[in-house]
């Protein structure tokens, strides 16, 4: 057997198994998941994975199984609720990296440099919406407040990016401090730094830090 039809057998059976776990005699709890109930999960599994990535790859391979069974659970309560099938993602996946990585799959834009991809990138995402707000209003909402700040920032035309001013004292308001942070923040999207991945990695570090000096 070839490693493409190896793929596509262990794949449609991981699918059939996640799909048995909802049914008449799979697991009780399972049965009762709604989408809504999952989200807690789906998050904490995501969280797991950056923890690995972080932690040199440690037990990335079960954290990213972890995550992909919460995805294909979504799937199978979507295909349930006739909204839409594993299928379908695949095809949409395949179809948009394909649309948005025209210097791979389009002769003519082969020679696209990576800053140009990004800024080809961006500007691809920008003409499927609307206008300027629609673009601005699609921001993912559920987004931690510094990477939402990042995105805010990198998509939006009327932020002042070449200026940081901070202005702490003790007696510093509460405002100052959440103005210089988005200051800050300009400054570090600027090199496309997302401050809420660094921070915790950061974070993690000086925990460590902490814990050795006991």
């Amino acid at each position: 057997m070839n490693t493409t039809n190896k793929l596509h057998n262990e794949i449609t059976e991981l699918y059939q198994t996640v799909k048995r776990l909802r049914s008449d005699k799979g697991c009780p709890w399972d049965k009762k998941q709604t989408s809504e109930s999952l989200s807690q999960y789906l998050l904490q599994e995501t969280y797991e994975v950056l923890e690995s990535i972080d932690n040199n790859g440690e037990n990335l391979k079960e954290e990213l199984g972890d995550l992909l069974f919460q995805i294909l659970f979504q799937c199978v309560i979507a295909e349930e609720n006739k909204e839409f099938n594993f299928v379908e993602i695949i095809k949409s996946l395949k179809e948009k990296l394909i649309d948005r990585h025209p210097h791979v799959f389009q002769e003519k834009y082969s020679k696209l440099s990576e800053s140009q991809v990004l800024d080809n990138w961006g500007k691809m995402k920008k003409d499927k919406q609307k206008n300027e707000k629609d673009y601005i209003k699609n921001i993912t909402k559920t987004l931690p407040s510094l990477s939402f700040a990042h995105d805010l920032i990198k998509k939006s035309k009327d932020i002042d990016k070449n200026l940081i001013k901070l202005n702490l004292s003790h007696e510093t308001k509460k405002d100052n401090y959440l103005d210089n942070l988005f200051e800050i923040t300009i400054q570090a999207s600027k090199k496309n730094i997302d401050l809420e991945n660094e921070f915790r990695k950061y974070l993690n570090k000086k925990q460590l830090d902490i814990i050795n000096k006991l």
